[in-house]
């Protein structure tokens, strides 16, 4: 009998974690009890640091060996934490890394951040980037995903990464995608989900979704067909595609 205890949001985890370092003891821009008030104040008032948590650090999902150590750490003490829990028992657990389209349903009981989100802002979805912290490319997402021991995620860590149609046509995007494929799996990942998104056919799609009968997304473990999506997904997975742009 085996038991999966699965972490949600890790990447947020990671990114808050880190942003504490940053602000509060590398560049001591302000003290933690302090910190700790304006995110339960959701940030009011104080726009400035908020834009600079926001916007001055580089986040997990972008090669940054600093960040990347805080996730190796947290996935390692949290599979421990597991571990410990095969003592005497007869139920075997393992642990793993999902929200599996849980994103949605979990924003409104969400926090304010200390990288600069707001209360009920969407999780990360899997083991993926935060939306919208990732600026260097899948490659990089890649990197950042590898460097944990996922042999510890023994029921799976999924990594969403989404593609956008020019980086996947003809020959030479036939070639970047094996590529990529092969430098994954060498790295050592394991779970990889990824998803070809045009902007503009989800938005016509969303207008006139009876001429997008067969029009299909990977969301967060699964596929659907994009018109059977309620609105609140279909925005979701738009605003991802708009961010690549």
């Amino acid at each position: 009998t085996v038991a999966s205890p699965h972490i949600g949001g890790a990447p947020d985890v990671v990114n808050s974690l880190y942003a504490i370092k940053k602000l509060v003891f590398d560049d001591k821009l302000v003290d933690f009890a302090r910190l700790m008030v304006i995110l339960q104040n959701n940030w009011e008032g104080e726009e400035a640091l908020r834009q600079y948590a926001s916007s001055q650090y580089v986040y997990y999902g972008n090669d940054n060996d600093e960040v990347d150590a805080v996730a190796v750490r947290l996935l390692d003490d949290f599979a421990a934490m597991v571990r410990a829990c095969n003592d005497g028992c007869p139920i075997r657990f393992t642990a793993g890394v999902s929200t599996f389209g849980r994103q949605i349903e979990w924003a409104p009981f969400r926090a304010a951040v200390p990288f600069g989100r707001r209360k009920g802002d969407i999780l990360a979805p899997n083991l993926s980037p935060t939306p919208g912290t990732d600026t260097e490319g899948a490659t990089a997402v890649i990197r950042s995903y590898c460097k944990a021991d996922l042999r510890n995620m023994g029921s799976g860590a999924a990594l969403d990464v989404e593609l956008y149609p020019t980086t996947a046509q003809g020959e030479a995007g036939i070639a970047a995608l094996v590529g990529l494929l092969r430098g994954f799996v060498r790295l050592g990942g394991f779970f990889l989900q990824m998803d070809v998104i045009d902007r503009q056919a989800l938005l016509e799609a969303q207008k006139h979704p009876e001429q997008y009968k067969t029009l299909s997304v990977r969301v967060s473990g699964w596929n659907a067909r994009f018109v059977t999506l309620n609105r609140e997904w279909q925005t979701m997975i738009i605003e991802k595609a708009a961010r690549g742009e």
